[in-house]
C-alpha cells in the first residue's frame, strides 16, 4: 500500500510541476534552488552546514568567512563561503547541476540573458537575480570569450554556477 501511495504521490507532484511550468532541470534531479543546494542553504549556520555532509575538509578563514571544499570537489576550498555574521553566503555547485530555469554549464551567455532579467557582467562572468528572490543572485562564471568592447560574447559558455546572498555576502573576494 505504501509503495503504491508513494508512487501515486510522485505522479501527482510531477504532473503539478509540469502543469505549473516548472520542469526538473537535470535528469539526475540536481537543481540549484533559490535556497541553496541539497542540505546547504543560504543563511544557515556553519554548524548546520557542516552536519549536511556536503562540506569537505577543515575549511580556512579569510578573515570574515570560512571557506570550504565540497565532497564533489575536495580540492577546491572556494566552493562554500560561510560568513562569521551571516551564515552560508555562497554555494558553488557541481557541473551537472542546473537552475530551475535550465541554466547550467554549457549554456550560452545569450541563453542566460534570455532567461533572466537584469543580468550584469562582473570580472568572472554574469550575475542574475534569482526570480522572486531579490536578496540572492546566481553567479554564472563564463569562459574567456569577449567582444571587441570587452563584454562577453553571446556564444560564450557557462563554466560554473553558484548562488550568492547579495547584501549578506561579506567575505573577502579572494579568488572570486
Amino acid at each position: 500500500m505504501f509503495k503504491k501511495s508513494f508512487a501515486a504521490m510522485g505522479i501527482v507532484v510531477g504532473a503539478a510541476l509540469l502543469v505549473g511550468g516548472l520542469t526538473p532541470a537535470s535528469a539526475s534531479g540536481d537543481v540549484l534552488t533559490p535556497e541553496g543546494f541539497h542540505k546547504v542553504k543560504l543563511g544557515q549556520s556553519e554548524a548546520k552546514a557542516l552536519r549536511s555532509g556536503y562540506l569537505s575538509g577543515d575549511g580556512w578563514d579569510d578573515g570574515s568567512c570560512n571557506r570550504y571544499a565540497t565532497v564533489d570537489r575536495p580540492g577546491d576550498n572556494m566552493r562554500v563561503a560561510i560568513s562569521h555574521e551571516n551564515g552560508v553566503v555562497r554555494v558553488r555547485v557541481p557541473d551537472n547541476v542546473r537552475t530551475y530555469e535550465g541554466i547550467g554549464v554549457g549554456s550560452t551567455v545569450a541563453e542566460v540573458k534570455e532567461t533572466y532579467e537584469d543580468v550584469t557582467e562582473y570580472r568572472l562572468g554574469l550575475s542574475a537575480p534569482v526570480p522572486g528572490y531579490g536578496d540572492r543572485s546566481y553567479e554564472i562564471w563564463i569562459e574567456d570569450s569577449y567582444n571587441e568592447d570587452g563584454t562577453y560574447r553571446d556564444d560564450a559558455k557557462v563554466i560554473q554556477l553558484g548562488l550568492t546572498a547579495n547584501e549578506k555576502f561579506d567575505c573577502a573576494l579572494l579568488g572570486g
